[in-house]
């Protein structure tokens, strides 16, 4: 049996898929509309390296954006049932970059709402194991005959 099975026949882990990505999709959500457009992610000032950095990233004006608007775009798609194997994919890497950020800047408190984040994350790619499995597979190596 492998893990995906495994937590597929578990009510209480099925609940858990649900809250996970739920919560998660809120959590991009809220985080994605503090980068719209005239909207500032903290009030820190720049003296402080957390407000220094979220200034500068706010000054980077579209790819700020950007962030945000695919923030909300993968919120809102998480907390429906459409492309639940996908999804985990697509955050993965905003959730690793969330995290390494608010290590990074010792953000006090940030770094376990962030690791929660990164654990739901890899939560959904457990229990989606199965249908990546096949693509990470080694298969054999094919070479052309002259």
């Amino acid at each position: 049996m492998t893990i995906s099975n495994y937590l597929r026949n578990k009510r209480f882990f099925r609940y858990l898929y649900v809250i996970s990505k739920v919560c998660l999709g809120l959590a991009f959500i809220l985080s994605g509309i503090r980068k719209l457009p005239g909207i500032k992610f903290t009030a820190l000032s720049i003296d402080n390296p957390v407000g220094l950095f979220f200034e500068g990233m706010y000054a980077a004006g579209f790819y700020w954006n950007f962030i945000g608007v695919y923030q909300i775009l993968l919120g809102m798609v998480m907390i429906t049932p459409f492309w639940p194997r996908l999804l985990p994919i697509l955050s993965m890497p905003v959730t690793v970059n969330i995290f390494l950020v608010s290590v990074g800047l010792s953000m006090t408190g940030t770094p376990i709402i962030t690791g929660l984040m990164l654990l739901s994350n890899l939560y959904l790619l457990c229990f989606h194991w199965d249908s990546y499995s096949e693509i990470l597979k080694k298969r054999p190596q094919h070479t052309i005959q002259e």
